[in-house]
C-alpha cells in the first residue's frame, strides 16, 4: 500500500453505490446534524442584500473551513503563515423560492483586506461557493478543490478589490483549470465593523445552463480567502462537501444512504487500528500525516487535515478506485531530475516522481492502483483518516 492514497485521497471517488450498506437511523441523524443545511422556502422575492431582515428569520448551520494544504504557492511568506492559521467557522443559511436560491455566508475576520488596484503584494478577502454540474443517484462527489476532469463544478467567486466589483463565475475541472463563464448570479459582500465579520449572499436561478439545483439534496462547498494572510488562488480555507435540503423537491433515499456512509462519525471503525494499517502498509512513504512526516514534500497530497475537508464516503471511494477522480498537482517545476540530461538551455527536466498521475492514451490515471480491503480494514482506515484535522506541521 505504499502508494495507497496517492492522488486519490483528495481527489478520487469511485462509483460503488451497490456495495454501500443502507444507512442506520443513527447514522442518518448524525449526517443530517453535521452536513445538511435546511433551506427555507419562501413565496416572495429573495434579497441579495446580506443585511436584509429575511436572513434574521432563517436558522443557520455552522460550517468549518480548514486551510488548504494539498497544493502550495511558490511564496515562502504565504506558506510560512499556514501553520499559524486558526480554524475558520462560517454560518450558512439558504433560502429559495420557485425560481431562485440564495446562500448566505457569515464569517469572522478581524483584518478586512481590500486589494489595491496597482499593488501586487497585497491581497483581497473573498468568498466562493461551488456546486457540481451533475449530482444525485449514480454520481460521486467531485474533488473538493474546484472539481476534476470527470466531475466539473461551477464556482461563484467574490473578492474585495478597490475600484471594481470583482465578481466571477467559472467552470472548473481542478487546480489551474478555471474557465470564466456567464451565469445569472448576484453576489453581495459586506463588512460589519461592529462584529468584525464579513457577510455575503450568493443568489442565482435554481436552474441555469450549467446546473440544475431542483433536487431534494444538493451538494455545496465553501471557501474563504484572508488577504492579510497572503491568501489567493489555492491558498485559502475550504469546507468539505455540505448538502442543502430543499423540501419542495423529492429526496432520493438511495443517494442519501450513499452520502451518509461512515456516520455516525467516530463509530464506524477503530481509528487506532486504522493508523496501524496506514503505517504498516507504507502510506507514509508518499504522504505526510499525523506524526508521519518523512515523505518528500510534494510527492503526494499532505493528508494532515484530510478529515476536515473530506466526507467519509469520499475517503472510502478514494481507496476503492483512485481513477474516478484524478487531480493534477501544480508547480511541478519545483522538482528537477538532476540525474537526467539537461536540455539545450542546460535546464533539467521535471522529476516525474512528484507528478501525481500518469497519462495513458491521453487520459490521466492515478499512480495509485486500486487497493482491495476487507470491510473492517476499510472502515478502520477511514475512521482514522477522518480524525486528521491538523495543519500545524505544514512546511
Amino acid at each position: 500500500m505504499k502508494r495507497f492514497i496517492k492522488t486519490a485521497i483528495l481527489g478520487a471517488c469511485c462509483l460503488t453505490l451497490s456495495v454501500s450498506a443502507v444507512a442506520s437511523e443513527e447514522g442518518l441523524k448524525d449526517f443530517n446534524n453535521r452536513e445538511v443545511i435546511n433551506a427555507k422556502y419562501t413565496k416572495g422575492a429573495i434579497p441579495s442584500d446580506p443585511n436584509n431582515k429575511l436572513w434574521e428569520g432563517i436558522k443557520g448551520k455552522e460550517v468549518s473551513l480548514y486551510p488548504q494544504i494539498s497544493v502550495r504557492l511558490n511564496d515562502k511568506k504565504a506558506n510560512s503563515l499556514i501553520p499559524k492559521k486558526e480554524l475558520k467557522k462560517a454560518t450558512v443559511k439558504v433560502a429559495y423560492n420557485d425560481k431562485e436560491i440564495a446562500v448566505y455566508i457569515r464569517w469572522k475576520d478581524n483584518t478586512p483586506s481590500v486589494q489595491p488596484v496597482y499593488d501586487t503584494d497585497k491581497f483581497a478577502d473573498g468568498v466562493s461557493v461551488e456546486f457540481p454540474t451533475e449530482f444525485g443517484k449514480g454520481k460521486t462527489l467531485p474533488y473538493i478543490g474546484m472539481g476534476d476532469e470527470n466531475h466539473p463544478v461551477v464556482v461563484y467567486l467574490q473578492k474585495v478589490v478597490a475600484g471594481k466589483d470583482y465578481q466571477k463565475s467559472f467552470i472548473s475541472e481542478g487546480f489551474g483549470s478555471l474557465t470564466e463563464i456567464k451565469e445569472p448570479v448576484q453576489i453581495e459582500m459586506k463588512y460589519n465593523n461592529n462584529s468584525k465579520e464579513w457577510v455575503a449572499v450568493v443568489k442565482r436561478p435554481l436552474e441555469t445552463d450549467n446546473t440544475d439545483l431542483k433536487a431534494g439534496l444538493v451538494p455545496i462547498a465553501f471557501a474563504v480567502w484572508d488577504g492579510d494572510q497572503y491568501e489567493r488562488d489555492g491558498n485559502k480555507s475550504l469546507s468539505r462537501w455540505k448538502f442543502i435540503k430543499l423540501d419542495k423537491y423529492p429526496l432520493d433515499k438511495e443517494y442519501l444512504s450513499y452520502l451518509s456512509w461512515g456516520y455516525p462519525l467516530g463509530k464506524i471503525g477503530d481509528p487506532v487500528r486504522g493508523k496501524k494499517l496506514a503505517v504498516q502498509n507504507g502510506c507514509a512513504g508518499c504522504h505526510r500525516f499525523d506524526d508521519q512526516q518523512t515523505a518528500p514534500l510534494g510527492m503526494a497530497p499532505d493528508l494532515s487535515n484530510i478529515g476536515g475537508i473530506a466526507n467519509p464516503v469520499y475517503l472510502k471511494e478514494s481507496i476503492v478506485n483512485p481513477n474516478d477522480v484524478v487531480i493534477r498537482n501544480l508547480n511541478l517545476n519545483r522538482h528537477y531530475n538532476k540525474y537526467a540530461k539537461p536540455d539545450k538551455f542546460n535546464a533539467y527536466p521535471n522529476n516525474d516522481m512528484y507528478q501525481w498521475y500518469i497519462v495513458v492514451n491521453g487520459k490521466k490515471q492515478s499512480k495509485m492502483p486500486p487497493f482491495a480491503l476487507n470491510e473492517k480494514d476499510l472502515k478502520d482506515l477511514v475512521s482514522y483518516l477522518s480524525t486528521l484535522k491538523d495543519w500545524k506541521n505544514f512546511k
